[in-house]
C-alpha cells in the first residue's frame, strides 16, 4: 500500500511537466534548507533567483496561447 501511494505521489507531482523540471523543483526544495543553515542572507537571494528561474522555465514547459 505504501509503495503505491508513494509511486502515485511521484507520478502526479507537477502533473505532466517534463522530468527535468520536476527534478529542478525538487533540487531547489532540498537546497533551500541547507542554504538557510549556511546563511539566511544567501538563502533569501537564492529564493528570489529560484523563483525567477522556475517562472521562466514554466513558460517554456507551458507556453502561453496566442
Amino acid at each position: 500500500m505504501l509503495q503505491t501511494v508513494l509511486s502515485s505521489l511521484v507520478r502526479n507531482f507537477l502533473g505532466h511537466s517534463p522530468t527535468w523540471y520536476k527534478r529542478t523543483v525538487v533540487a531547489f526544495l532540498v537546497l533551500n534548507p541547507v542554504l538557510f543553515l549556511l546563511s539566511p542572507y544567501l538563502a533569501g537571494w537564492a529564493l528570489v533567483l529560484e523563483f525567477i528561474f522556475t517562472l521562466s522555465m514554466a513558460l517554456r514547459c507551458y507556453p502561453l496561447q496566442p
